[in-house]
């Protein structure tokens, strides 16, 4: 279970997956003051029956090892459609798709492998998240298409200093992060990073300059970051993430991360943040 409220937007969204070997409920629902916004998603699956809101229906017709084919309706706005899938023998890779009938169309193209996932949804275009391991980097594709593409190739040289050159399309924006652990601590038979520094200058684009952040882990369950960026607006932050969080691994059952901006213009107003985390399983 995930919740954020955001004191500046007044945004509040909410989010549950509990799933199990022959179900699964998802359900989210995100809201907003201004009221145009508000979207809720529920969806059930009991065995391979699966119904999503009230009003759409997807019901297998064949099964086998290696393939599956739904049959879907929308109740709503009374479409029928068929949904194939299709996976490897060491389920490596995963195709799924929906064909629309009435009319004839592809509303629906998800390809999942282990270098990552495109995802084709109509009047929506291509999500991608992929990732390739070359001359001893990572080279990574990120955003939507039309939309917001990221471009990166992130290395380590021999002093430990990340180096992470990104592309921003059609943003036009080119930055050069740099990520440098300071301080070790011994856990187990591991060594990890108790302080870490990270400065990304950034050309071109809408928001160019320069932005620094450091990270102190207290304990592993305990994080301090702040950072700066001198932009076109400039400001800074103050976090502390306790529990469960994305600085820790997401290891634990439930986690708070409550984060501070303020504008440097003005840095008597500043705008507040809290997320809760919490993971439970079955």
């Amino acid at each position: 279970m995930t919740s954020t409220y955001d004191s500046r937007t007044h945004d509040l969204e909410h989010s549950l997956v509990a799933r199990g070997d022959l179900w699964r409920v998802e359900a989210s629902t995100a809201s907003s003051t201004s009221g145009n916004d508000n979207s809720s998603l529920f969806l059930v699956q009991l065995g391979p029956v699966l119904f999503v809101r009230d009003t759409t229906l997807l019901l297998p017709v064949h099964l086998s090892k290696q393939h599956l084919l739904w049959y879907g309706y929308d109740r709503k706005n009374g479409m029928h459609s068929l949904c194939p899938a299709m996976w490897s023998k060491h389920r490596r890779w995963l195709l799924m798709s929906m064909l629309c009938l009435n009319p004839l169309a592809c509303s629906f193209v998800d390809l999942q492998f282990p270098n990552g996932q495109f995802t084709y949804v109509s009047g929506e275009g291509l999500t991608t998240s992929a990732f390739l391991p070359i001359c001893g980097g990572l080279l990574q594709a990120q955003g939507q298409y039309p939309g917001e593409m990221r471009f990166s190739f992130s290395f380590k040289n021999k002093w430990g200093t990340r180096i992470t050159p990104m592309v921003q399309w059609p943003d036009k924006s080119f930055t050069l992060s740099f990520s440098q652990a300071i301080a070790w601590q011994r856990s187990g038979i591991m060594m990890r990073p108790t302080i870490q520094f990270s400065l990304c200058p950034t050309l071109g684009g809408s928001s160019p300059g320069m932005r620094a952040e450091l990270i102190h882990s207290l304990r592993e369950d305990l994080n301090l970051i702040c950072g700066c960026a001198a932009t076109s607006h400039p400001s800074a932050f103050l976090s502390i993430s306790f529990g469960r969080s994305k600085w820790n691994g997401n290891v634990g059952k439930t986690g708070i991360v409550v984060r501070a901006d303020t504008p440097l213009s003005n840095v008597g107003r500043p705008s507040f943040s809290i997320q809760l985390n919490n993971a439970i399983e079955f």
